[in-house]
Parts: C-alpha cells; structure tokens; sequence
C-alpha cells in the first residue's frame, strides 16, 4: 500500500488535529483518567474527515482502549488511513512487532510506542531498524518530572533528559512530549517542560510533537515563540471540539509562522 509520508512536508510546524477512540467512539480524557471520560460522537472517520475538510494535511490518533488494555479500535484507524489518505500517526497500547507491521502495511504513516518500547529498548530498536526512524515515534509522557508508563498509571525509571538518551540510543528521531497534568484540561502548554524538551532535543537532533493543555490560538502561538529547529508539531484535541480553538485559524497561524521564518 501506497502510504503518505510525512517527509513530503517542506515545512514544519504542522498542526496535528487529535482523535481519541475507545470502544470505536470519539472521546476525551481529562489528564489521562480512565473514568474522566467526555465523549463527543460515534463516527471516527466523521471527525476525521471533518478536520480534513478543514484543510488539515495530517491527524493524530490515539486508541485508548488499546492503553487501557481493553478492546481496540485499530480497524477505525485503517478505515480512516484508507479512506481520506493522508499522513497519519496513531499509538496506544501498540505493544507487539505483529500490531505494528498491521498499522503500517495498512496506511498508517507512523506508529507511536510507549510502554513496550520504554520496558524492552530491544524491541524499540527492532522497530526502528525493521520500519525506519521516520516511522516510529516514542511516546514521552511526562508528569512530576518523570515519564509516564502503563496508560499514564506507572511511574518509568526515567526522567525528561535520561527519556531523551533513551531515545537516542535506540535510534527514535521523533518523540511525543505529552504533559499529562494539562491533557484535555484547555490550561495551556506545559511551556517550562516543553522548552526544555525542545533544548535537549535540539542538542541531540531530535524532533518534538508537543501534546497537552491547549486550550486557545495563544497557546499555540507560545509554543511556537519558543522558536525551536527541534519542534515538528502540535497536537491540538479538546479545545477543536468545543470550538474554544477554529481549526483553520491554528493552521493559518502556523502558516504566518512559516512564513515569517
């Protein structure tokens, strides 16, 4: 199958429009709280195809009953990867070498691992080495100063810059910074944790897609005032679906951006 590449991209910020699915509906968390769930409808490929309409090039999404361990929702994410072909990055509760060759020989642009590829290097360096650096992406979820594992209920043995190494070392090119205290809060980017992020990863050629916490155009804008070679995207979810942030007016704003650079 013909995939999209997210390469193809000459620039970069881009604006990553998130879909969170469980049980095949459309929902969001409040800070990753299984029971804090807010669900806004029961037709992914509705959602997807409207952020596409809306002039989106590229979506991020997320299946939380995979994370969660319950059933997953893989086959909405193939429908959709094969029905509006574009790039796509999709994660949550990829544990296994089997689920990953079936999300990326299906349409799926980039697989994003977290727990197995954080317990097991050997794995994730598999991965990276079978499929290629620009098609996984290691999950980076960050809360009190430490990486996050297990859907966001397990604390790692690693911190934001020994996370970082991590990735390095077994060959990632592209993590997902996800502040957990800000996800679905509408509060803001986490600026001081994404700032640093941004810094070791520019050190170590690495690329940042800063998720968590936006909630209106300015925080987009301050995270795109960081002004950092290392940032590749912003992933934008709750605050598309209560209209608190026009979805056209983010990739405007990003494309001003571009432009000024």
């Amino acid at each position: 199958m013909n995939t999209p590449d997210f390469p193809r991209f000459t620039h970069r910020p881009w604006i990553f429009p998130a879909i969170d699915l469980r049980g095949g509906r459309v929902v969001r968390l409040v800070q990753g709280a299984s029971d804090a769930e807010m669900q806004y409808g029961l037709d992914p490929l509705e959602f997807a195809s409207k952020w596409v309409d809306a002039g989106s090039d590229c979506l991020h999404i997320i299946d939380l009953g995979g994370a969660f361990k319950e059933p997953d929702s893989l086959d909405h994410v193939i429908d959709i990867a094969s029905k509006l072909k574009l790039p796509i990055q999709t994660g949550g509760g990829i544990r296994d070498a089997e689920t990953v060759e079936r999300v990326l020989s299906q349409g799926v642009t980039r697989v994003i691992l977290g727990t197995r590829a954080l317990q097991d290097p050997e794995f994730l360096k598999a991965m990276v080495v079978e499929h290629g650096s620009e098609r996984v992406v290691l999950a980076m979820d960050m809360a009190e100063g430490r990486v996050k594992i297990s859907g966001w209920t397990e604390d790692s043995s690693l911190d934001l810059a020994s996370g970082i190494d991590f990735a390095v070392d077994n060959g990632v090119r592209t993590l997902l910074l996800t502040a957990i205290d800000r996800d679905g809060t509408l509060s803001g980017a986490n600026i001081p944790l994404v700032k640093e992020a941004l810094s070791l990863a520019e050190d170590k050629g690495l690329l940042i897609v800063v998720a968590g916490g936006i909630g209106k155009l300015e925080d987009i804008k301050a995270v795109l005032d960081l002004n950092s070679p290392a940032l590749q995207g912003v992933v934008v979810g709750r605050a598309l679906y209560e209209q608190a942030v026009d979805l056209k007016e983010a990739l405007e704003l990003v494309k001003n951006y571009q432009s000024s650079k």
